[in-house]
């Protein structure tokens, strides 16, 4: 299912314009950067930043105290300046910045901050990161002079990434509030570098024009950005081939040969892998019980075909641990590469092999038979209605496993009904993208296997699909989150890494990237593979590349 998540395609946009990343001297001020993006409806106008559908474009207007790179782990200091964890991690301190002003010239201070984490604790319809969660730990918000405190029951590092990347709001403005959860704030308030200038419903665009008060001295290099979605990826395509778009954010089939071989020295894309598709076993199903069973599932698909089929090898096959590749310098154990290498080829006759190690033949016909003599039945493949890129991976899969006498089907259901199945455990095996975004491997691990998360069949599962858990793993994570010591939070990745190699309860199939295609025909300092310096989660949705950077580099060119 190939989705474009909001959130990270606009907080790029603002690191984009702003400017985090050096161009040296002469840059040009001025113009309209015209961005198109393809989401399937017409636009709405919420500006709410905690309203559950906003709109995209909100991480230009209001900031976070921090930008998180989720590709590389980069933090870039936005209305916090610094941090430090304190009292044996419980306690987290965060510098404000000073001389920031509201876009409406009020000053803001560290009690916007405060206000604004304590307003989603008295609001919990809003609270849609779930900041305020038992899961959480977290205990109190204070602001104390230039810092704000954030104090926790039981240490909880990686919760970090929550608190750094929430939109802060004016206290001012919002404690007149009562009713945020149905408020669409039509004049938003912020300190990002732009304003809203008009709203253009009937033609589904907003265009912004910069922030005269914003706190960045210099910044934005253009002058305004004019906003437009579109309700299919093949109209932003159009849009863009005929010029009447700068950037785009939408899956565009074949996109080397469709856009970028068309004029190469201005046509450009960049699809940075932020996660990953898996295949789900339902490890509470025989055979799917067995990791031995889904080894040889493993070695059976052939994961380039699906990658080149699905995505025309634009993203790459997924690493076997699940990690996504700018994470992988600094959290993969080195000792497990060959381990991941091999799992990672397409071998049939090691798939064969494992089978009948287990006691698994094939009969007459050609299908599995276990050693009490029964015939494996059809299996399901569950995958989204629509999803064409799921659906074709489901299609090679189940030629691979017939190859090796398993037999499958492709079970196609509406995306409801897709979510209940994998929520309450009755498929057999399914096809979907990895849970948990983050810096590090460890929040799709705490996605994939917190035992909070998981359920016996028939119950519902937050999001550990495959209902595997593992004493092992639980330790490992609840290492990882109680200390701040990098060295310990490698060790304890390494740990759930070597049990996810050898024990396999879900397999990596390809890379899930975003979508950003530009043409620099008149515009340049995007982010872009040698310069990766925009791509963040910001408000629990996800923009073209994620955020605020983007739209602080872009410039004339």
């Amino acid at each position: 299912m190939r989705k474009i998540t909001v959130f990270l395609v606009i907080v790029s946009l603002v690191f984009l314009i702003l400017g985090f990343s050096a161009f040296g001297q002469n840059i040009k001020y001025g113009g309209t950067l015209r961005v198109v993006y393809a989401i399937g409806s017409n636009l709405i106008p919420n500006f709410s930043p905690y309203n559950p559908s906003p709109i995209n474009i909100l991480p230009l207007i209001y900031e976070s105290l921090f930008d998180v790179n989720i590709l590389n782990g980069q933090t870039t200091p936005l209305l916090g300046t610094s941090y430090k964890w304190e009292d044996n991690d419980l306690k987290l301190v965060v510098n404000i910045r000073q001389g920031v002003k509201w876009s409406d010239g009020t000053p803001f201070t560290a009690n916007d901050v405060a206000f604004t984490f304590n307003y989603l604790k008295q609001n919990p319809s809003i609270d849609l990161s779930g900041i305020w969660a038992p899961s959480s730990y977290l205990e109190s918000v204070q602001a104390t002079g230039g810092n704000v405190i954030f104090s926790f029951y039981k240490a909880n590092t990686p919760f970090f990434l929550n608190l750094a990347t929430r939109p802060i709001i004016p206290e001012h403005i919002w404690s007149r509030v009562k009713n945020p959860s149905e408020w669409d704030n039509p004049e938003p308030i912020g300190t990002g570098p732009f304003i809203v200038k008009n709203v253009n419903v009937p033609n589904n665009t907003v265009t912004l024009t910069k922030n005269p008060n914003y706190w960045m001295k210099g910044r934005p290099y253009v002058d305004n950005i004019a906003y437009t979605v579109v309700l299919s990826n093949t109209t932003a395509l159009e849009m863009l081939l005929a010029n009447k778009a700068d950037l785009v954010g939408a899956f565009i089939p074949n996109i080397q040969q469709i856009w970028a071989n068309r004029n190469p020295s201005i046509n450009k894309y960049w699809w940075p892998v932020y996660s990953i598709n898996i295949l789900l076993f339902n490890t509470l199903k025989y055979p799917f019980n067995n990791s031995i069973f889904r080894r040889a599932v493993n070695f059976a698909i052939n994961k380039s075909s699906l990658e080149e089929k699905a995505y025309y090898n634009v993203g790459g096959t997924a690493n076997p641990t699940g990690i996504i590749p700018l994470q992988l310098d600094k959290w993969m154990d080195p000792t497990l590469t060959p381990l991941a290498s091999e799992l990672g080829s397409y071998n049939s006759q090691k798939a064969q092999d494992l089978l009948t190690s287990i006691g698994f033949k094939k009969n007459s016909n050609g299908r599995l038979v276990g050693s009490n003599g029964e015939v494996l039945p059809t299996f399901k493949i569950l995958v989204p209605v629509g999803a064409t890129d799921f659906i074709t991976m489901a299609q090679i899969i189940s030629e691979n496993l017939k190859n090796v006498g398993i037999y499958t089907v492709i079970d196609q259901e509406a995306g409801s009904t897709y979510m209940t199945s994998l929520m309450s455990g009755t498929f057999d095996m399914a096809i979907s993208s990895g849970a948990g975004i983050g810096p590090s491997p460890y929040y799709l691990y705490y996605s994939e296997f917190n035992p909070a998360f998981s359920a016996q069949i028939g119950q519902t599962a937050i999001s550990d699909y495959s209902r595997y858990t593992n004493p092992l793993v639980t330790a490992a994570l609840q290492v990882f989150s109680s200390t701040s010591d990098l060295n310990l939070q490698q060790q304890a990745i390494y740990t759930i890494e070597r049990i996810m190699l050898m024990d396999l309860p879900f397999i990596p199939l390809t890379n899930r990237t975003m979508f950003g295609e530009w043409s620099e025909s008149n515009f340049t300092g995007f982010p872009n593979e040698s310069d990766p310096y925009s791509y963040s989660e910001f408000m629990g949705y996800a923009g073209l590349y994620g955020g605020e950077l983007m739209g602080l580099n872009v410039h004339l060119k």
